[in-house]
C-alpha cells in the first residue's frame, strides 16, 4: 500500500502482507492409451473375435471395434489382420496382448491381496487342440473330476493352439520345444511318430518292405505335413514320395481315416493306444521316431488359479505314464503347492 507521498503505508494491524505466489511447473501427463480401448482390444484378443470381446464386457461389436481402431491410431501400428470373418492379431499386437494380459492379471492379484476380494479359484479353464481333446483327455477327464471334485473344468478346444498369453485359459497343451517366451512349461511326453493302419486296409495288400508302401495312400496332415518325410527319412524309405497322398486338415481327421480304411496314418502311440489295443488299428511297420519336440503343459504366471493349475499338471503326468505303460508315482487327491517354473 503507498500513499501519495511515496511512502509505503504498514497494513493496517491483524492484517497479514499478502504472500508472493510461486508457480510450480506442471507435470507432463505420460501418454497413455485409454483404459477402455486398451480392456476391448485385450478382451478382442484374448477370444481371437470382436464379437466374443463385446459379449463379454456387455458392449456392442462396432463399440470394441471402434475403441481398437482408435487405439491403432494413438499407437500409430496395427494391432489386428482383418479378413472377412476373422482378425488376427500382428506379431507386435500379440506381443502387446499378452503384456495386457499380465498387467490386467496382476491387478486382480493387488485388488484380492489388499482388499480381500474372493476370487474364484475353484475354476480352470483348458485350453487343447482337438486331436488332443478328442484323443485323450476327453475320455479321462471323468478320473479327474472324481479325484478333485471341487474344480470346476470348462475345455476350450481348436485346431490350433490355444495361447495363454493372449486368451482366457489358464493352462493348454503345447508341442514344441518348451521355450517359449512368458510362459512356465511343464513336459508331458516326447513326440513319437510311426506309421498304423486298419486291419481291413492291410488286408488288401501284404506289406513285407517300405516299399509296399506305394501300393497305399499315405494321410497327409495339414498341420504336420512333415510327419512322414521324418519317418521316412529315418527308417532310410528315402525311395518313398512323402508328400503324395490324401491331404486332411488335422490330427482327428487323420486318425479317422485310417480307422476307416482310407489309407495308412503317421499316428503317435499316446494317441492310439486304446485303438491299437482293440485292435481298430495295427502299427504298419513298429519302428518309432522321435521328432524332438515334446508335449508340454504351458502356462502364465502369477495366476489366481495357479493352485487348480499344479493338481490338474500334476494329474496329466501320471496319465500320460499310464497310457505310455509307465507305473506313475501316488498322486494325493489335492495340491496346494504352485506349479514351478520347468
Amino acid at each position: 500500500m503507498v500513499k501519495e507521498s511515496g511512502k509505503l503505508e504498514q497494513p493496517p494491524v491483524g492484517l497479514a502482507r499478502p504472500k508472493a505466489q510461486i508457480r510450480t511447473p506442471q507435470a507432463t501427463p505420460r501418454p497413455l492409451p485409454s483404459l477402455i480401448a486398451l480392456r476391448a482390444f485385450e478382451a478382442a484378443a484374448r477370444h481371437g473375435s470382436i464379437s466374443k470381446g463385446a459379449q463379454e464386457l456387455g458392449v456392442t461389436h462396432a463399440a470394441i471395434s471402434r475403441h481398437v481402431t482408435k487405439l491403432e491410431a494413438s499407437l500409430k501400428a496395427k494391432l489386428f489382420e482383418r479378413y472377412k470373418h476373422q482378425i488376427q492379431l500382428t506379431r507386435r499386437g500379440a506381443a502387446y496382448a499378452a503384456q495386457l494380459r499380465r498387467i490386467f492379471e496382476e491387478l486382480v492379484n493387488v485388488t484380492r491381496e489388499q482388499f480381500d476380494v474372493e476370487v474364484d479359484t475353484s475354476f480352470i479353464r483348458i485350453g487343447v487342440q482337438s486331436t488332443f481333446a478328442i484323443r485323450f483327455l476327453i475320455p479321462r477327464l471323468a478320473k479327474f473330476k472324481a479325484l478333485h471334485p471341487d474344480l470346476n473344468v470348462q475345455v476350450e478346444s481348436a485346431h490350433k493352439p490355444v495361447d495363454p498369453r493372449s486368451s482366457d485359459v489358464d493352462v493348454a497343451i503345447w508341442m514344441g520345444y518348451g521355450n517359449w517366451s512368458g510362459l512356465t512349461a511343464t513336459k508331458l511326453f516326447e513326440d513319437e511318430i510311426f506309421p498304423v493302419a486298419s486291419p481291413a486296409l492291410l488286408a488288401q495288400h501284404r506289406v513285407e518292405s517300405f516299399a509296399d508302401l506305394r501300393h497305399f495312400n499315405l494321410l497327409q496332415n495339414e498341420l504336420r505335413p512333415d510327419d512322414w518325410e521324418v519317418w521316412l527319412a529315418a527308417v532310410g524309405a528315402r525311395d518313398i514320395d512323402a508328400s503324395r497322398g490324401l491331404r486332411l486338415e488335422y490330427s482327428a481327421l487323420v486318425y479317422e481315416g485310417a480307422l476307416n480304411a482310407l489309407g495308412i496314418a503317421i499316428a503317435q502311440p499316446v494317441m492310439v493306444k486304446d485303438d491299437i489295443a482293440s485292435k481298430r488299428l495295427v502299427p504298419v511297420f513298429d519302428k518309432r521316431v522321435r521328432t524332438g519336440r515334446s508335449y508340454y503343459a504351458v502356462h502364465v504366471e502369477p495366476s489366481a488359479h495357479a493352485d487348480a493349475i499344479a493338481r490338474f499338471v500334476a494329474w496329466l503326468k501320471q496319465e500320460v505314464a499310464l497310457a505310455e505303460g509307465a507305473k506313475p508315482a501316488r498322486q494325493p487327491a489335492r495340491r496346494n503347492s504352485r506349479v514351478q517354473r520347468a
